[in-house]
């Protein structure tokens, strides 16, 4: 199975595979599907224009710009699964 890594793959493999949900392309345990289980779209939408949050940088090791990007691939699977 091919996991989304940024943003940018997870348009790519959506765009690639019209006929599969965009939660096929996000890591199970990882921290996008943490987000996606714990965080409303408009809540993403909230936090993807926030500086990037410490304590979850340190929990899931990840540096601001791939926090960043786990957030915004968050929203996209929202975006794409509710068709906004």
């Amino acid at each position: 199975m091919t996991y989304a890594r940024t943003a940018d793959e997870l348009d790519a493999l959506v765009e690639a595979n019209p006929d599969r949900f965009a939660t096929e392309f996000i890591e199970e345990d990882s921290f996008v599907e943490h987000l996606l289980k714990n965080h409303t779209m408009t809540e993403l939408n909230t936090m993807a224009q926030m500086p990037a949050n410490p304590v979850d940088m340190e929990r899931w090791g990840l540096t601001e710009d791939q926090w960043q990007d786990q957030v915004t691939m968050a929203w996209l699977v929202f975006r794409y699964e509710h068709n906004f």
